[in-house]
């Protein structure tokens, strides 16, 4: 049996590279297999790329983490092309950060922006940044800073990073920014389609898995709130309720308000980039993976690049996850045949199954 293995990651366990190791050496011995690891923009997004472009070189510097300390940070560099490849999740990320270090209402995206500054002085004429698993919800407001942007309160005084501050937000300075970016085209990969306000926006949504309590929650919005306002003052642009702008702790917002970023949807990112056409023709059956099936997959989530490939060809897909939603299973199920495998199920729990996800993964396709 041909079998396509296009895994997402497993936050916190496994990431998608590692995820595809253990599946193909699982099923390789039965079966003839060709594996990928997908990423939709957040963790794993520069695996994606040097899979895409071994030539890929790594490129390393000291940036600002989402608590403020100078850290070793890397981006990938295509220098055919002169372009750049940046993952959040690698500079301010959640991924590795302590519960106590958690802190949402000032963690802040401004070592994203100083890896952009460092691709521009290198010569990046072209940088795609990959969105989500980031521990910060400043809305880009740190990456606008760190590239000459000033936020000014009332009085004409600099605010500081975070997204607290932005409470007290009257006007944003950007020439000194727009000057550095003048010749960069700059586009951000998504992960969500939901808009940076409101009820499915960044804070009430993605905030609570940064650490916010429904306090802070309504905090974040207000200060996001201001922050949209001055943004659309300042350049005409909508980020309060523009899709996607809410991925990655707002900072799709940022880029798109601010540096005139082009959003691009992870699934589309990946439809343009790999020879799905092709492996879906070519397989019997697809397998794919998620830490948690729900609703958000089906918007713009790597798996989504999967289960389109085995919809327009027919071919039946095994879906590996951590947890799931009954209603996204049964959307899923009315388009194409699915068989679901959650982790839990093997597990004693969630914790047992997030410690040992390879394990239960190998379970998941021994009948395979």
């Amino acid at each position: 049996m041909n079998i396509l293995i296009l895994p997402n990651s497993f936050k916190g366990s496994l990431s998608a590279r590692q995820t595809a190791r253990v599946l193909s050496t699982a099923l390789g011995k039965r079966h003839t297999v060709k594996s990928f690891p997908l990423s939709d923009g957040g963790d794993g997004f520069i695996d994606l790329y040097k899979a895409l472009f071994p030539s890929a070189q790594t490129v390393r510097l000291r940036a600002c983490n989402a608590f403020g300390r100078n850290v070793s940070a890397s981006y990938l560099w295509l220098p055919s092309s002169h372009t750049a490849v940046i993952e959040t999740a690698r500079i301010c990320g959640l991924g590795k950060a302590q519960k106590k270090e958690l802190d949402p209402l000032y963690a802040t995206s401004f070592g994203v922006g100083e890896a952009i500054l460092h691709a521009i002085q290198k010569g990046a004429k072209k940088i795609y940044i990959g969105l989500g698993g980031v521990a910060c919800n400043d809305g880009g407001a740190g990456i606008a800073q760190a590239l000459g942007a000033e936020f000014q309160d009332k009085n004409g005084n600099k605010i500081s990073t975070g997204a607290y501050p932005l409470l007290h937000l009257q006007q944003i300075e950007l020439s000194p920014l727009k000057k550095k970016i003048r010749n960069t085209r700059i586009y951000a990969v998504a992960d969500v389609i939901n808009p940076m306000l409101g009820v499915k926006g960044s804070a009430r949504i993605f905030g609570p898995q940064k650490g916010a309590t429904p306090k802070q929650v309504e905090m974040l919005e207000r200060a996001l709130s201001v922050y949209a306002r001055v943004v659309k003052k300042t350049t005409q642009k909508d980020i309060a309720h523009t899709p996607s702008t809410a991925a990655a702790g707002a900072l799709c917002a940022g880029l798109y308000g601010l540096l005139d970023a082009q959003i691009i949807l992870g699934s589309d990112f990946l439809q343009k980039h790999l020879p799905l056409n092709k492996w879906g023709k070519w397989a019997d059956l697809i397998i794919t993976t998620e830490g948690k099936l729900d609703e958000q997959t089906l918007f713009g989530k790597a798996p989504t690049a999967a289960l389109g490939a085995a919809a327009k060809y027919q071919k039946p897909i095994l879906f590996i996850c951590g947890l799931y939603e009954e209603k996204a299973v049964r959307k899923i199920s009315k388009i194409l045949p699915l068989t679901l495998a959650c982790l839990t199920d093997f597990a004693k729990n969630q914790q047992d199954a997030m410690l040992h996800c390879a394990r239960y993964l190998r379970q998941a396709v021994k009948n395979f």
